[in-house]
């Protein structure tokens, strides 16, 4: 029996996974700084917010003037959907900031910063379909892996429970213990990476999905590129379309 899909806001991503992220589930989205995770997230919460549904971004390592400037280099004004309601950000971020300055002024540790993220989430409205937190690395820094894997699975177990489609975006630690944490508890999993060409010196964006449940994946790295009207993927690996076009020609 097909799932219910809710559209990436890429449209060669939404047919490689057949139609969308699968509604209610938990994906996670890794790789380094500036492989295109808010950018993908951002493509995301833009096409959800056009559709009607109510949508919230929790940001964690960058302040919301920043995300936005972001996304307006890329096309995307949301100014509008805050207006109308369907995008709230939370702004973890100013929070974070604050309690790191009291903290530093009083002499106490900073590892409590992140102690209430589960409260934060759990305060979600109940008519929201649509969460992005970006990002996980400060819950991954300030707890050790049998923390962080309690607190994530509680995070996503609250957010399925509510019914929300959600991106979890994370960065790349230097051991990767709590990235494969998280990227066995999500439902699904995609990785960006950023590499160099050794010949040519070209740098290059790869997209590699390795795991979306109840979805037909090739597992065929996909390269992308960001452009200003945002994230395009370029089909190189199509050898089945090619293998078949020689044949019909020979034909």
């Amino acid at each position: 029996m097909p799932i219910n899909r809710v559209p990436t806001g890429i449209r060669e991503l939404d047919e490689i996974l057949e139609g969308g992220y699968p509604a209610q589930q938990g994906i996670l989205v890794s790789g380094p700084p500036g492989s295109g995770k808010s950018i993908l997230a951002a493509h995301f919460l833009y096409k959800s917010c056009k559709d009607g549904k109510k949508c919230v971004l929790m940001l964690t390592q960058v302040n919301v003037e920043s995300f936005l400037e972001q996304a307006e280099s890329i096309g995307i004004d949301f100014q509008s959907c805050i207006e109308k309601g369907t995008l709230n950000i939370s702004k973890s971020f100013e929070t974070r900031t604050n309690k790191i300055y009291n903290a530093a002024r009083h002499g106490t540790g900073i590892g409590f910063l992140e102690k209430d993220c589960v409260q934060s989430v759990q305060d979600i409205p109940e008519d929201v379909e649509i969460v992005v937190i970006d990002n996980l690395d400060m819950l991954s820094l300030y707890h050790s892996k049998e923390e962080f894997a309690d607190k994530f699975f509680t995070i996503n177990d609250i957010l399925y429970a509510k019914k929300c489609t959600t991106l979890f975006l994370i960065g790349q630690e230097e051991t990767g213990i709590k990235q494969a944490i998280a990227q066995h508890t999500s439902f699904g999993n995609i990785e960006l990476h950023v590499s160099r060409d050794t010949v040519t010196g070209r740098g290059m964006r790869q997209m590699y999905i390795p795991k979306m449940r109840c979805t037909y994946l090739s597992l065929e790295p996909l390269n992308f590129r960001i452009t200003k009207e945002g994230i395009r993927i370029e089909r190189i690996f199509q050898r089945d379309e090619i293998i078949k076009d020689a044949l019909e020609y020979v034909v």
